[in-house]
């Protein structure tokens, strides 16, 4: 089911980081939120819908969103900043903007044998360049229109539009202290200040009801009410949600028809990260070896996908933390792949494209919490690369399966 929520006031989503009271005075916040505290706040209004805490608890409904300690079939493949209309997507790291110039235009950097001479600390045998004159910048503060997404990854354009993330939304700080609540004296050391967050209308003005929000895609066996309220994010705030017809996916059954036919022309395939994706070595997949860079990314117990990683576009990690209630402590903290980061691989053959597009296009890779929607990836045409199948597959043999 896809749901659009929409906040009736400000709103405010924490970050992993440390806010403990009388030592932090600065609550940092996030935006868009989290997958996970999305799929927090279902979880508690399916329990509101269904029950209550004490049934939860004792298992009633185990099947459905799970314990405490577990989650039951109730999965979120994402969620995504969008107005009534339209998704916004994060825009991929292999895309610049052009440092002096006025235009909020993206381009796409080129992919290039990495340079023997040149150091890393990667073993990357590709590497993106900007080959222009100009002086070029990541943009992570932006939004990409849908249909440039599409674009992009049907490789069919160098050059895209975006917006800045201040044209949605603005910021109103809040300061607040720890009040006594017997005396209502304010305590010592407890002023503190958080940062808000209110969506602008479509003409850009403070003050009208605006028509963004965020739109999530999720699945459980017994579905919520097509529309209604909950609470979400930090001092619990409202908001009304209603069932939607927003598609995340930006292919249509055409479509994908040309993008197997670009990756068998290419050999080669790109995966763009819609969510955060936590994996167990940092910023490379637990299946990928850490120093050839191959791995095989298992389809079952018996048969597995041969790939090898050529080159990456990733920004810098995301915080992912949060408060366990159940057990009364921090939950474990990650450091995870941003939203926007984009993967390049090396296939062997044309027979395994069917394979690719059905293992990883519109699903979720991460190493952890992926039925959390964390790691979720589109699959992406890829320029022809200067990668013999040869090489690529020399380090093959020797990954584990």
């Amino acid at each position: 089911m896809i749901l659009f929520l929409q906040p009736n006031d400000t709103f405010f989503f924490r970050d992993g980081r440390p806010f403990t009271k009388g030592e932090q005075s600065e609550g940092h916040s996030i935006f868009p939120p989290l997958p996970s505290t999305i799929l927090g706040a279902l979880r508690t209004l399916y329990i509101a819908e269904h029950g209550d805490l004490p049934s939860f608890y004792a298992g009633a409904m185990a099947q459905t969103i799970g314990t405490p300690n577990s989650l039951g079939s109730m999965q979120l493949k994402g969620v995504f900043l969008a107005d009534k209309r339209d998704i916004f997507f994060p825009i991929p790291l292999d895309l610049v903007t052009k440092k002096k110039e006025n235009e909020k235009k993206l381009y796409r950097l080129t992919l290039r044998p990495a340079d023997p001479n040149g150091r890393s600390n990667a073993s990357l045998i590709h590497r993106l360049q900007w080959v222009g004159p100009e002086d070029v910048a990541s943009e992570t503060d932006g939004k990409f229109w849908p249909i440039d997404l599409h674009e992009y990854l049907l490789g069919r354009q160098n050059e895209f539009m975006f917006r800045k993330q201040e044209c949605f939304v603005h910021d109103e700080p809040k300061i607040g202290i720890e009040r006594n609540r017997q005396t209502f004296t304010s305590a010592e050391g407890m002023l503190y200040r958080i940062r808000m967050s209110r969506f602008r209308n479509l003409n850009n003005k403070r003050s009208a009801l605006s028509e963004f929000g965020f739109v999530v895609d999720y699945h459980c066996e017994e579905e919520l009410p097509a529309k209604g309220m909950l609470k979400l994010g930090g001092e619990g705030k409202s908001f009304r949600y209603e069932q939607s017809q927003h598609n995340p996916n930006p292919y249509s059954t055409e479509d994908m028809a040309t993008l197997k036919a670009a990756i068998q022309q290419a050999s080669a395939f790109k995966l763009y990260f819609a969510t955060p994706a936590i994996f167990k070595q940092g910023w490379l997949p637990a299946w990928l070896d850490d120093k050839t860079l191959c791995g095989r990314y298992p389809l079952s117990r018996t048969a597995s996908l041969p790939l090898e990683l050529i080159t990456a576009a990733v920004g810098k990690p995301t915080t992912i933390g949060g408060w366990d209630m159940a057990q009364g402590k921090a939950k474990p903290t990650y450091r995870a792949v941003p939203a926007g980061s984009v993967y390049y691989f090396k296939i062997p053959d044309d027979s395994c494209v069917d394979d690719v597009m059905q293992t990883f296009h519109n699903q979720n890779i991460s190493d952890y919490q992926a039925q959390e929607g964390y790691g979720l990836c589109f699959v992406g045409a890829a320029p022809p690369t200067s990668l013999s199948a040869t090489n690529a597959s020399a380090g093959w043999d020797t990954i584990t399966t």
